[in-house]
């Protein structure tokens, strides 16, 4: 999955020179956390929410809906500069790695030097529920498998057997060993007799005793 088609597109911006209260009404007024900072057509910056809560504290002033966040000080005097960003053709594992192990709350999207996007924490996680396909009923199990394809390919004969379709699916390798894990969701919601037949093929259905 590429970030071009998870990302905002045409996100909000402001420019070095406009004041943090300016920023902070585009933020309330399009609910959003993050603002690229933009400058001759260029990305100079980035301006989040806790910037500006942070500049509320160095300037002493309370955090009333009233009071200029910063003293009405410029973005450009408190925005991050060292701006990590990303290209409509990355892939979204590499997005949701930057943003995990970096700590950030949102990335830029670049193409060449123009800003085409925005992808935030919500938006990898909307992502991630699309790939699951969590918003549907059914059921989620784990199977612990050798890392061949045969019984892969076995695990899903049994499954179609069963009447079970399977809705998604995704292959992890399994910790501490050296088989793997598939994380599937199956169009069914009768999970003890699926449970139980799986079990009977000798298939390792990963349970409750397995993560104590």
């Amino acid at each position: 999955m590429l970030v071009g088609r998870r990302m905002t597109k045409d996100p909000k911006t402001v420019s070095p020179e406009d004041t943090l209260t300016r920023a902070a009404d585009i933020m309330r007024e399009s609910r959003v956390n993050h603002l690229p900072v933009v400058e001759g057509g260029r990305l100079v910056g980035i301006l989040s929410d806790t910037d500006l809560r942070n500049a509320s504290l160095a300037s002493g002033l309370l955090p009333a809906a009233e009071e200029p966040p910063g003293g009405d000080r410029r973005v450009r005097e408190v925005m991050k500069t060292e701006v990590w960003s990303l290209t409509p053709e990355d892939s979204v594992e590499d997005a949701l790695l930057i943003i995990c192990r970096k700590k950030f709350g949102a990335l830029p999207v670049l193409s060449g030097d123009r800003l085409v996007g925005i992808i935030t924490k919500v938006d990898l996680l909307n992502a991630v529920i699309d790939v699951l396909n969590l918003d549907d009923v059914g059921l989620r199990i784990e199977v612990s498998l050798p890392r061949t394809l045969g019984r892969f390919e076995e695990l899903i004969a049994a499954l179609e057997g069963l009447s079970a379709r399977v809705c998604s699916c995704i292959i992890t390798p399994r910790k501490g060993g050296d088989g793997m894990v598939a994380l599937l969701r199956l169009d069914t919601i009768d999970g003890p007799r699926v449970l139980a037949a799986l079990r009977a093929l000798r298939f390792e259905v990963l349970g409750k005793t397995d993560f104590a």
